[in-house]
């Protein structure tokens, strides 16, 4: 059972989430046909009890804020729909637009996480000024951290990879003032090869922390830091951890190589 509950825990958020709904659903249904009287509770109550559900399940399946929100509105949105006409492009316009923006999570079981300015800072007090060092930021989301670096340490070489279309493109277009130090790639992160680097920084989620340690140890060159925001990686021992402001548990994993 730990086994089960663990696969079920790391799979991709979206699946969670339907899974969710479809319980609640389920529930509902079969507490209907046990009590009748029931049936005759206002529609609101119902889709409030269906959100509801599902976002406390989300919350005890380990789903993020932002996932628990729209566990939360899309019975309304749904019975929204249902009462209203919409154009039939609808659908494929919505489902093109999630794909841009959470097509590379649904594979790698990343979520968009944005990190706070602090987290920027400490980041940059851990790379020394005046290095040439080269950094990866592995699902480097909408940019920021990288245009903050590449801004304070000229010197260094920044590469951003991101799996996302339009998150990558949103991210090329904030680091353009900064593109003589700093690239942004489109692409899976488990296709590049940490040993070019001397930082590596990540800011995932549970779930992929397992391989990307596995991926750490076979590629990158004693000495080198690997910086992961929150989540820490099972095959590892941090060197130290910094507090950060923000979330709960928040905080920057700092591994030294070798």
């Amino acid at each position: 059972m730990p086994r089960l509950q663990r696969i079920w825990t790391e799979s991709p958020p979206v699946v969670r989430a339907l899974g969710a709904q479809a319980l609640v659903f389920l529930a509902l249904l079969s507490l209907s046909r046990l009590f009748p009287p029931l049936r005759a509770l206002p529609a609101w109550v119902w889709l409030l009890a269906q959100g509801g559900g599902a976002a406390a399940l989300g919350l005890f399946w380990g789903l993020g804020p932002w996932w628990r929100a729209f566990q939360l509105l899309l019975p309304f949105a749904l019975s929204w729909q249902a009462m209203h006409q919409v154009s039939p492009w609808f659908y494929p316009a919505a489902l093109a637009l999630l794909f841009l923006v959470y097509g590379g999570g649904l594979l790698t079981r990343v979520p968009l996480y944005n990190s706070n300015r602090a987290a920027w800072e400490a980041l940059l007090a851990l790379l020394p000024e005046g290095e040439p060092l080269r950094m990866v930021d592995l699902g480097a989301g909408l940019g920021g951290p990288l245009r903050f670096l590449a801004e304070h340490r000229p010197e260094a070489r920044f590469l951003g990879v991101e799996a996302s279309p339009l998150v990558w493109l949103l991210a090329w277009l904030r680091t353009r003032p900064v593109r003589a130090n700093c690239t942004m790639r489109l692409g899976s992160l488990w296709k590049e090869d940490l040993g070019a680097f001397e930082v590596v920084y990540a800011f995932l989620s549970p779930a992929p922390m397992p391989e990307l340690g596995r991926k750490a140890l076979a590629e990158m060159a004693p000495g080198s830091l690997l910086l992961s925001h929150t989540f820490p990686i099972p095959e590892l021992r941090p060197e130290r951890s910094i507090p950060l402001p923000g979330r709960p548990g928040a905080c920057l994993l700092v591994y030294r190589m070798g």
